[in-house]
């Protein structure tokens, strides 16, 4: 390599290497105060918020059971908004009267309780909606712990304004 060629190489490495800084932001320490021929920004502060209250433990669970009806994909067939989908609603069904149809094919009303949910999301054709299909929703028995049954069941029954934050 010639002495001319061996130079061009270095200044391409010189000016890559300077970008290179200047695009990292220059490797140097930043100044932290403006010199003072600049007089500083207006400030647009604002008041001090008070701290958000502490979630208490039945608003922390139907948190979790919001999140778990979405990450597990419930939110794909049931509404929480009174919308009617591929399953019903979730929507003021909490201690209401719903029309099931047994799997003998009588049908009966039952009261949207604790245990009906919970019979609902284990086993979700020993009850089915009326107007809605058989084998379509997932058996979650074995599926969920206790915990996450929980609060699958405190989130639908927030739905109702069953809850003191609604």
């Amino acid at each position: 390599m010639s002495h001319s060629h061996r130079w061009v190489l270095y200044g391409f490495v010189l000016v890559f290497v300077l970008v290179f800084v200047t695009a990292c932001g220059g490797g140097g320490q930043q100044q932290t105060q403006q010199p003072a021929s600049q007089p500083s920004p207006p400030t647009t502060e604002q008041p001090a918020q008070p701290p958000a209250p502490a979630q208490s433990e039945e608003e922390q669970l139907i948190a979790r059971g919001q999140y778990l009806a979405t990450s597990i994909g419930c939110t794909a067939c049931h509404s929480a908004d009174g919308t009617t989908l591929v399953g019903p609603t979730w929507k003021g069904l909490y201690g209401h009267e719903v029309t099931v149809i047994l799997p003998d094919g009588t049908e009966t009303t039952v009261i949207a309780d604790e245990e009906y949910l919970r019979e609902s999301i284990l086993n979700p054709n020993a009850k089915i909606t009326k107007g809605f299909q058989a084998n379509l929703m997932p058996i979650y028995e074995g599926q969920l712990n206790e915990d996450d049954l929980k609060a699958l069941i405190e989130y639908i029954k927030s739905l109702s304004g069953e809850h003191s934050h609604e």
